[in-house]
């Protein structure tokens, strides 16, 4: 999301140069960083009670999955449980009542990504242990059961009637991403099933995994030099967008990385993290001063709405690797460690005087670029800092501290309902509250920035 030039000028002027303060030696510092990033996102661009959780038609309802990833992450990296209703909320918004990760209002768009970006949040819920609710639990919403229903009908979708394999991008065949095969549907698949299989030690999940990545890399999406493409087109995956994008490779670094964990440290898979972060670092790291950039559209000012939210994610899942594969931590931590400070010096801008900018590489200033994905990011490297100096953020399995429901033969209810107001009602929490600091105030806030920018462009194959 962009104010106009014209706007921009006026914010700028008005800003307070005054970066959020950030100690990356501190905890407390990280906590208090994190938390006005916090603010400025949930306030700003984030409501669990509506269809698509995020200002539409400006965001998309795949981006309220990214949202409600970050704020486990955030309950998990400072202990603040402020918006853990919030993302209950969503989460029961977005799963119920067909249990599936496809609401009906989502349901001629939403392609696999969309759902596998849902999907991962459901898993990181559940490495997290997350706090499931009796309610939740008692529909058969609980996170570790919907991650395994949508790998059960994703498993469904498997295409080997062209290219050899792989998933499409779209669901519904009426849609033109219905004719790709894009690496982040595919990545997050594997990630998903990687993730499942270190999680309970399922050998399913392992060889669901170990297919679609040595199709990725049989198809040259991922290619012998580890160049990952955006996707090939069907029908023999020979053509490929070739761009590059950071959630690219952070879902593959991710899976490859939960791989070498499920299978106690095999050579094959260390090689495959070494060779998907050599190459990360290598493509979007900047030289000059280390920050990570989104090469395909971040200096040419193009992004539109989704992309600003890309490198989150691979923050997100650099700091899983770490984790799961802790030889990578001293390699992965000081660069993470070096960009939280990068992106937090970006946040002095408008509304409020913390908002923080895409661009971590241009020193001390805001660059005038304010939406969901700039502040999701940022919120994401800022958190992610925390393991280095205080024990959290852990992710357990469920032989080590993990306790969500496992139902491997889950498939949702699989019914198509339209009129779902009154259905929803048995699916929201009793007696919660959302928290948003100044509801009325976010409310007229989004809506001057709907005014201002109009109605902006659905996510698109070539992103």
């Amino acid at each position: 999301m962009k104010f106009s030039k014209s706007l921009l000028s006026g914010a700028l002027l008005a800003q307070v140069a005054s970066a959020i303060n950030l100690d990356t030696n501190s905890y407390d510092s990280i906590k208090s960083a994190a938390k006005l990033v916090a603010a400025d996102l949930a306030n700003g661009f984030w409501d669990p009670y509506s269809v698509n959780g995020v200002p539409f038609p400006t965001y998309y309802w795949w981006l309220h999955g990214g949202i409600l990833g970050t704020f486990v992450n955030y309950w998990a990296m400072t202990g603040d449980d402020t918006y853990n209703s919030n993302v209950t909320v969503g989460w029961l918004r977005g799963v119920s009542p067909s249990l599936d990760l496809q609401p009906d209002e989502q349901s001629f768009s939403e392609g696999n990504d969309d759902q596998g970006i849902w999907s991962i949040m459901s898993m990181e819920a559940t490495e997290r242990v997350f706090p499931e609710t009796d309610a939740q639990k008692t529909m058969g919403a609980g996170f570790l059961e919907i991650t395994q229903t949508v790998q059960n009908l994703q498993a469904r979708r498997w295409d080997n009637a062209t290219c050899g394999g792989g998933l499409r991008w779209q669901i519904n065949s009426a849609n033109s991403g219905y004719l790709y095969k894009n690496t982040i549907s595919n990545g997050l698949f594997f990630q998903m099933n990687a993730r499942l299989a270190r999680y309970t030690g399922n050998a399913t999940y392992a060889n669901w995994a170990n297919t679609t990545y040595q199709w990725m890399r049989s198809t040259k999406i991922i290619g012998d030099d580890f160049y990952i493409n955006d996707g090939a087109f069907v029908p023999d995956c020979t053509k490929f967008s070739t761009q590059r994008w950071t959630y690219n490779y952070g879902t593959v670094l991710a899976g490859v990385a939960a791989m070498y964990n499920f299978t106690d440290g095999d050579a094959y898979w260390k090689q495959q993290i070494d060779s998907v972060l050599q190459a990360t670092f290598a493509t979007f790291f900047d030289s000059a001063t280390g920050a990570i950039k989104e090469i395909q559209c971040q200096d040419s000012n193009t992004c539109n709405n989704d992309q600003p939210s890309f490198k989150g994610y691979l923050v997100r899942w650099m700091s899983y690797t770490a984790q799961v594969a802790p030889y990578t931590y001293a390699q992965i931590m000081p660069k993470l460690i070096a960009n939280a400070q990068l992106a937090a010096a970006t946040c002095t801008g408008q509304p409020g005087g913390n908002v923080c900018g895409l661009k971590w590489n241009i020193g001390a200033q805001w660059d005038g670029k304010y939406g969901l994905g700039e502040e999701l990011s940022a919120m994401e490297i800022i958190q992610h800092i925390a393991p280095s100096v205080a024990p959290v953020g852990y992710v357990f399995s469920a032989n080590n501290g993990g306790i969500s429901k496992s139902n491997p033969g889950a498939m949702g209810t699989q019914a198509g309902i339209h009129d779902r107001n009154s259905d929803y009602l048995p699916y929201r929490l009793p007696n919660y509250t959302i928290t948003l600091a100044d509801r009325v105030g976010a409310a007229i806030i989004t809506i001057v920035i709907i005014v201002v920018l109009g109605v902006g462009a659905r996510f698109t194959m070539i992103h």
